[in-house]
């Protein structure tokens, strides 16, 4: 078995997208900041596709490569 930092990579990149999206998005909407609020859901969702495809990849790797 292998130790690695990945799991913890694609757990913080979900995170990260999660919070930015019910948090920072939200309040953006509030304050009227839509250029914010238009950033703000892109890199949510830009974290949350990188945490997906991270654990696709490990996935694959772990089952077929290695």
């Amino acid at each position: 078995m292998n130790i690695g930092y990945m799991m913890y990579a694609i757990i913080l990149f979900g995170l990260s997208g999660l919070i930015l999206l019910l948090t920072d998005v939200k309040k953006y909407k509030k304050d009227g900041l839509k250029k914010e609020q238009k950033v703000s859901r892109l890199l949510g969702w830009m974290n949350i596709m990188i945490g997906t495809g991270l654990l696709a990849f490990n996935w694959i790797y772990q089952n077929f490569v290695w």
